[in-house]
């Protein structure tokens, strides 16, 4: 092959690079593996998505794994990779801390640029957070950057016709960074890369695993299948926090925690994907309740939720509201419904309030209820949110369904923890928020209609229960 041949095959494929720079070949015989000389199997795999990318497949790419197995030099041989096969290409690189994206990737970088042959090496400019290409250093670069929730502009800020999104520790990573950039890491010639420990049971990195795999080339990888991993390792791990342990789970196995995990405050999901059942059916059987969360003109969406006693489903939802356009559209889908104002629920708080007293002008009487009140079982819970949130879960339990909408997927977001008074407190909005989760609104609309503790007995008593369920 000439030069220019040579060129176009490192173009579609990383392993022909890696082989032409650095001489390894990839080993899928962990037997036979030397290091120095082969690829794992598993910086293989990562390595063949990558090329699946470029012959049309999925450019999006999710790789969930136990500590060890050559992540970080696998990201820094793509790194170095793209920015030489690409003209002007730009590889904006994230971690959710500065060790880990300079104190290890960008060190390991440094590590492979200076194996590289020297003609090749010379083509490279390495910094702290940047690598450039001397021939045109302000538009063909690698950049480095710490991801922080106060500042989420990691992977904003680049253009250009070959941008790669490098994420390490994806799973570490707030939300919004990936909110910022969304725009930019959908774009058909964009190629993105996470990489992580699977951590957290929320957040881009999980549903890149979960709700949004179809969009994803998504691969696992345990430790313990890895060449290069230290035995000894493994079994600190084991003898520290056992097997059954969720830390054998993430840093061994590559696997997501249980979903009962506690988080380091203390709170715990309170619902699983196992407690969600999709309805074949919308049709309202028998008395109906109406539930609305209100907002204003913020990030929030006013949502109302209508449900029977078998089902629930999202009805109506506004991005920007106000107290007379809430009223109107409440009382057009009780009418439409015919859902009677004792069962229909507003929460009090902020905007609810005006809505209840346009409704009442109107002649329409709601149950309008603070969910911060006093629940009527205060020995268990702090509050009637918590309250409602219990009786949900148990209505999920005896066979409660939704009909289809994403807005459902904020179920899995609610968490809750036990107070030192041993009440039940669910994790407030603005929690919530800081913790890079968005307002649960569909959920809370949800929640409203089981404030009424008279509504939950009769459920109990007339609730369909598949066969599936009897005995749970």
């Amino acid at each position: 092959m000439n030069d220019v041949e040579i060129y176009k095959k490192m173009q579609k494929s990383p392993l022909f690079f890696i082989e032409m720079m650095w001489g390894m070949v990839p080993e899928r015989d962990n037997s036979k593996y030397i290091k120095g000389k082969h690829l794992t199997w598993q910086q293989h795999d990562i390595l063949l998505a990558v090329e699946e990318a470029l012959k049309g497949g999925k450019k999006r790419i999710s790789v969930r794994s136990g500590h060890g197995i050559g992540k970080s030099a696998t990201l820094a041989m793509l790194i170095l990779w793209y920015l030489f096969c690409y003209k002007d290409a730009q590889v904006p690189c994230t971690a959710p801390t500065s060790d880990q994206i300079h104190d290890i990737l960008w060190k390991e970088v440094a590590k492979w640029l200076n194996l590289m042959p020297q003609p090749v090496r010379e083509k490279y400019e390495w910094t702290n957070g940047y690598i450039r290409i001397t021939e045109s250093p302000e538009t063909w670069f690698a950049r480095a950057k710490t991801a922080r929730k106060e500042n989420p502009e990691a992977l904003a800020g680049v253009h250009g016709d070959f941008v790669m999104y490098i994420v390490d520790e994806a799973s570490g990573v707030p939300e919004e960074i990936f909110n910022t950039a969304e725009g930019a890491l959908t774009g058909d010639n964009v190629l993105v890369i996470l990489i992580s420990n699977p951590t957290r049971l929320i957040g881009y990195f999980y549903d890149s695993h979960h709700k949004d795999k179809e969009s994803w080339q998504t691969l696992g990888f345990s430790s313990i299948d890895s060449p290069i991993v230290d035995k000894e390792y493994v079994s600190r791990i084991i003898s520290k926090h056992g097997e059954d342990s969720d830390e054998y789970k993430i840093r061994v196995l590559g696997e997501f925690p249980r979903e009962d995990t506690m988080d380091d405050k203390g709170y715990i999901a309170l619902f699983s994907e196992n407690d969600i059942k999709i309805s074949d059916t919308e049709e309202f059987i028998g008395e109906r309740r109406l539930g609305i969360d209100p907002s204003g003109e913020g990030d929030d969406k006013t949502v109302w939720v209508i449900r029977d006693n078998f089902k629930a489903k999202i009805v109506a939802v506004e991005k920007v509201s106000n107290a007379s356009s809430i009223a109107q559209k409440t009382m057009t889908l009780m009418q439409h419904y015919q859902v009677k104002g004792e069962h229909t629920y507003i929460d009090n708080f902020g905007a609810g309030a005006n809505v209840a007293q346009e409704l009442a002008l109107a002649g329409i009487r709601v149950k309008a209820i603070n969910v911060g009140d006093k629940p009527s079982d205060e020995e268990m819970f702090l509050n009637r949110r918590a309250e409602a949130s219990w009786r949900v879960k148990q209505w999920f339990r005896k066979g409660g369904e939704l009909v289809d909408h994403k807005g459902w997927d904020e179920i899995l977001t609610i968490r809750y923890r036990k107070e030192l008074s041993g009440k039940m407190k669910i994790m407030g909005k603005l929690e919530m928020k800081k913790e890079g989760i968005k307002s649960p609104d569909h959920y809370d609309a949800l929640m409203m209609t089981f404030l009424d503790p008279e509504i939950t007995r009769r459920v109990k008593k007339r609730i369909y229960r598949p066969k599936s369920l009897i005995g749970i």
